[in-house]
This record gives C-alpha cells, sequence and structure tokens, in this order.
C-alpha cells in the first residue's frame, strides 16, 4: 500500500508540474504574441500618421491602424486634414520616423492594452514651394525655407482588441522631449 501511494504521490507530482508549466509557456506565448502585435502596430500606425502629416497622404490608411473616433479627434491629424499644416507650404522628399517603445502591457485575456512611446522625426529633407518662398523669407527670413522641426513627444497609448485585430484607441501627450 505504501508503494502504490508512493507511486501516486510521485504521477500527480508530476502531472501538476507539467500542468504549471504548459499553463505558464501559454501564458508567455501569448503575451509575446500580443506585445509583438502591438509595437508593430504602433510602429507602422505612427509612421502612416506622420506621412499623412508630412507628405500630406491618403489618409484611408489611417483606419487600418486608428479608431475612427480617435482619428476623429487626434490634434495633429486634423490640423494635416484641414490644410493648416505648417508642413502643407514644403514639398517634403523624405523623412525619418522613429518610435522608441518605453513599456507596452497586455494580459493576455484582455480585449485592452496600454503602452508608452517616444515619437520622433529627426530628420526632415524638403524645401518650400516655389509659390511660398517670397513670403517665407518676408516672414522669416532664409531658416523658412526648410521644414519646421517635428516635436518628439512621449506619448502613453490605448489600444483596444476587436475580433482579433488591434487599433490605437488613443493618446495622451505625457512630455515634449527635446532631441
Amino acid at each position: 500500500m505504501k508503494r502504490i501511494r508512493r507511486f501516486l504521490d510521485f504521477v500527480l507530482s508530476r502531472f501538476f508540474l507539467i500542468t504549471f508549466l504548459s499553463a505558464l509557456f501559454i501564458l508567455v506565448f501569448y503575451l509575446a504574441m500580443h506585445t509583438a502585435n502591438i509595437w508593430i502596430l504602433i510602429d507602422e500606425g505612427l509612421n502612416a500618421r506622420a506621412g499623412v502629416v508630412l507628405t500630406g497622404e491618403d489618409a484611408d490608411s489611417l483606419t487600418n491602424y486608428f479608431k475612427e473616433d480617435f482619428l476623429a479627434q487626434d490634434p495633429v491629424l486634423s490640423l494635416a486634414l484641414t490644410g493648416s499644416s505648417p508642413y502643407g507650404d514644403y514639398s517634403i522628399r523624405s523623412y525619418r520616423h522613429t518610435v522608441k517603445m518605453l513599456s507596452v502591457w497586455c494580459w493576455p485575456w484582455e480585449n485592452t492594452a496600454r503602452a508608452e512611446v517616444i515619437e520622433s522625426v529627426p530628420y526632415i529633407n524638403g524645401t518650400i514651394l516655389s509659390e511660398k518662398r517670397g513670403a517665407a523669407i518676408e516672414a522669416g527670413g532664409e531658416e523658412r525655407l526648410s521644414p519646421p522641426a517635428w516635436d518628439s513627444c512621449r506619448y502613453r497609448v490605448s489600444l483596444v482588441r476587436n475580433a482579433g485585430r488591434w487599433r490605437i484607441s488613443g493618446m495622451q501627450l505625457v512630455e515634449r522631449v527635446e532631441q
């Protein structure tokens, strides 16, 4: 009887250990999968948003990354869509957009996530449009011939998952960051 009890103790302890390790492995896998998806979404979404603001690209593709209600309230994007963007008078040839992920958190069983990022555009290559050149020189001199610098900012990003897809639902400005 003693041998049967020791054998059952051995089998049950190994069973619980394997079950616990399997559950831990599944949890870590889903956490890593959602974190990677969120990181890619934020990077590509903010890059697409910067492209709309800087070069006037089509804003319809932003719905792949952002919720509709966020797009309607985004102050940076609304400037570009209303034609009052500080980059509207410039022909932007190229730019370098960077997103530094500070933190991201999402439980595998939740449909919301949060992240903190620093968005910056350290390099903008462009010139002022020829018809705006004279007015720009009068208003600010030679330095107005180059596009203005992009404000690097630290954001707290909120995301929601709907039908298996993550979308950015909000961006709260935490602070402006010096480049």
